[in-house]
């Protein structure tokens, strides 16, 4: 008997810490957990996979915390262990992409008991430093498409947006900067419209993270779960020499895959080669 916690569709919660979460359910198959960063869903997984996007803290659905204090990525983080409590299951498969990586990482450190296996996609690394971000800036700074999108990630990062509605606008004008192939710039415009970004979420979490620093570095000793660590090879946002050094870090528990030309969002760009690589992971 399905749970009805676990029925197709949204569903809400409300946690110890007071948030009441909303997550969405879609797909048949397995249960795998996608930390959702706004970009909408992950619609080829849903074929093979029950998949449970889940709204992070002060972004679509869910309630923001009391205070914009409690809104680094690591208590994201713990935020998992309240839906795996809510679903009533033993261990979670976990997906994150970018900060939704950091969130994931942060919580396989933490929880280390309560992670079955775990998916990172171009993922943040908490306390790692590269100079990848500089030396995209230097190769594309004069680039007819990537140099504007360049110019408006600066801009967004130094004068933030005031509503949801401006960021949105500002998020579409970078958005080049995220492919290896501009041409394919249209793909994560299009996931967009799926999604539920926030600019409330957006602000807050990037000053708690950059005023309660936290190294996901330093845990990953604590990590137990088989870990699949997949990379574009040209993403100028997160570097893959922070997904080299997860999988260096995890060892025997670690599969690095590397995916030529593609840049931050490896399953809009080479579909056929990400989807092959995760389904046969979660399935193993």
């Amino acid at each position: 008997m399905i749970s009805p916690n676990l029925i197709l569709g949204s569903h809400q919660f409300t946690a110890p810490s007071g948030i009441t979460f909303n997550y969405l359910i879609r797909g048949q198959g397995p249960l795998v957990v996608f930390q959702s960063v706004g970009w909408g869903p992950v619609k080829e997984l849903e074929e093979d996979f029950t998949v449970l996007y889940f709204e992070a803290r002060g972004s679509g659905g869910t309630s923001r915390p009391s205070s914009a204090d409690g809104m680094s990525s690591r208590a994201m983080g713990s935020d998992l262990d309240s839906l795996r409590i809510h679903l009533g299951q033993e261990k979670l498969r976990l997906l994150g992409h970018s900060n939704g990586g950091a969130i994931i990482l942060a919580y396989a450190e933490d929880f280390p008991d309560k992670v079955e296996k775990l998916v990172l996609i171009n993922h943040e690394l908490q306390g790692f430093n590269s100079d990848n971000f500089q030396a995209y800036v230097a190769a594309r700074q004069d680039h007819p498409v990537y140099g504007p999108a360049l110019k408006n990630i600066f801009k967004l990062m130094e004068q933030p947006p005031s509503t949801d509605d401006e960021f949105a606008e500002a998020l579409h004008s970078v958005l080049p900067y995220y492919m290896h192939d501009t041409n394919k710039t249209y793909l994560l415009a299009d996931a967009l419209k799926g999604g539920s970004l926030s600019l409330w979420n957006f602000v807050n979490q990037n000053k708690c993270d950059s005023n309660m620093k936290f190294s996901a570095v330093e845990g990953l000793s604590k990590v137990r779960a088989r870990t699949l660590v997949i990379n574009g090879r040209d993403d100028g946002i997160c570097s893959e020499a922070a997904a080299r050094k997860v999988a260096h870090e995890l060892g025997g528990k670690a599969q690095l895959v590397l995916i030529e030309e593609a840049g931050h969002v490896p399953w809009l760009e080479k579909p056929v080669e990400f989807f092959s690589v995760v389904r046969k992971f979660l399935s193993s």
